[in-house]
Formats: structure tokens, C-alpha cells, sequence
């Protein structure tokens, strides 16, 4: 039998047996640091914490993925099928790779910036889906899916690297992850230098921001 996740909600508002979020996009995005940051918080507020990566070919834009699983019943790190209560997508049309994943229940939260993979260009019958064509396929699973040009504000922030962090900021804001505000900002804090870490803060707030948008969604 497929695992089913119980509605968000229900999770947050009661002690969690185990939370999983599913972090994907390309090397060089940040997955894998976004990945621990969320781990590290979880560790800091006493869950359980089992993670992994896989890195494909990351150096050569291949594709990146991090699993992080958290609670007082988590027992490995990969997540089951239908499992993840949040996935976050650092590239449009690395989501469709999630589907497996995802299940009614299951929120979405996608930066809109595309990365063309060499496959597009090396074979011109392949095509880029749009990003209403990724809507509609992911829509087919869950009605929670939110997409936010993440890079834009990370440029606005001050630095295009901290696209993974305006992210960490909208899911929190959404409140559908299971953590402290603090928390997760004491995170970030140790894995930025210590010279990033106002635009780092900057990233997390206009993301956060807009995830606030999402929270009666």
C-alpha cells in the first residue's frame, strides 16, 4: 500500500511522527545546502533527523536532489513513495521528476527560473515544458502547488546565490514547515559566511514574505 500523507495541518498542530520534505533542482542551485540548513533545525528543536543527496551529474548541471526526513518515528532517510508532505523545486521542470513523491496532500513550492538542460539543445524534437504545462501536470496530484520567481528576489536581496534561501523564507512563511522561525534563521547563519549573512537575511525575509501569501491557500 502507497503511503499517505495526513493533511499539513494536522501534523503542525499536534507532536509530529515524521515529516518529510523533498528538495530538488540542478548542481549548483543550493539543493543540498538547503537541505542541511532545514536539517540542522530540525536537530536543533530535538527531532530525529535522517537525510541523503543524490548528485547525478551535478557539475555538469545534472540533477541534484536532497531528502530530509524529521520526527520521532523517522527510521531511514529515503522517502516512500507518495511520502513528502513538501517539496521544493529550485528549477521549474525538475518537479516533474517528483511526481513519485507527491500525493494529494503535498505542497509545492517552485522557483519559476528556468535552467535549459544540454539535452534540449543537443536534440531539437525535445521541448521545455512551460511553466503552465508543469502546473497542470503537478495539479493532476495536489491543488497546493505555488510557484515564486525566487531568483529575481534573490537579485534583489543582493546575491543570485541566495535563491535557495528566498525559498527556505516562503515555505516557513507558508506555515506549513513544522519549525521556528529563530530556528531556522540560527541555521542559515552557520552555513553562510559570515559576509553574506545580510543578504542571506534579506533573501529569507522577501521570501518569507511571500510565502505569508500562501498561508490561507
Amino acid at each position: 500500500m502507497d503511503f499517505q500523507n495526513p493533511p499539513i495541518n494536522k501534523l503542525i498542530s499536534m507532536e509530529i511522527d515524521r515529516f518529510n520534505t523533498f528538495t530538488i533542482g540542478v548542481g549548483g542551485q543550493g539543493v543540498i545546502r538547503a537541505t542541511h540548513i532545514l536539517a540542522d533545525a530540525a536537530l536543533a528543536e530535538d527531532h530525529h533527523v535522517r537525510t541523503a543527496e543524490t548528485h547525478g551529474m551535478a557539475q555538469r548541471g545534472g540533477s541534484v536532489s536532497g531528502y530530509l526526513r524529521f520526527g520521532k518515528e523517522v527510521h531511514g532517510p529515503l522517502i516512500p513513495k507518495q511520502g513528502a508532505h513538501i517539496i521544493i523545486s529550485l528549477e521549474p521542470s525538475e518537479a516533474l521528476r517528483s511526481l513519485n513523491y507527491a500525493d494529494k496532500n503535498t505542497y509545492y513550492f517552485i522557483n519559476t527560473t528556468k535552467i535549459m538542460p544540454l539535452s534540449i539543445y543537443q536534440d531539437r524534437k525535445l521541448k521545455y515544458p512551460t511553466i503552465e504545462e508543469i502546473r497542470t501536470e503537478l495539479s493532476k496530484i495536489t491543488s497546493h502547488v505555488h510557484f515564486i520567481d525566487a531568483t529575481k528576489l534573490a537579485e534583489q536581496a543582493g546575491n543570485i546565490k541566495t535563491m535557495n534561501v528566498v525559498l527556505l523564507g516562503m515555505v516557513l512563511g507558508s506555515g506549513k514547515m513544522p519549525l521556528l522561525r529563530e530556528t531556522l534563521e540560527n541555521s542559515i547563519k552557520k552555513f553562510v559566511p559570515a559576509k553574506a549573512l545580510d543578504v542571506n537575511r534579506r533573501a529569507f525575509e522577501l521570501g518569507f514574505q511571500q510565502g505569508k501569501k500562501t498561508e490561507e491557500i
